[in-house]
């Protein structure tokens, strides 16, 4: 499957609203643990919610470079380019 910046963005957003608190609006901007209120166990969750969404393993080392939705979808998309699966 091939995916674009806008879709990544979407459907990353649909999976941190699972997790996070209810009402919270969810920007790129939006800290995971400050703003969304994602506990460490909670990332990992995300992590992994993240990998089946997108069929890619994302490595944990990964989490120390992460803070902000915007960090995730850069990381994300930057895999998807890395695999050839991210339209330009």
């Amino acid at each position: 499957m091939m995916w674009t910046r806008n879709k990544v963005n979407a459907d990353l957003i649909e999976v941190l609203k699972g997790h996070a608190q209810v009402d919270v609006e969810i920007t790129d901007s939006s800290h995971l643990v400050g703003d969304l209120s994602i506990d460490s166990l909670g990332v990992m969750e995300v992590l992994a919610d993240l990998e089946d969404k997108f069929k890619l393993t994302i490595p944990d080392s990964m989490l120390g470079e992460v803070e902000t939705v915007g960090d995730v979808a850069k990381a994300i998309t930057s895999r998807l380019e890395k695999d050839g699966r991210l339209e330009a």
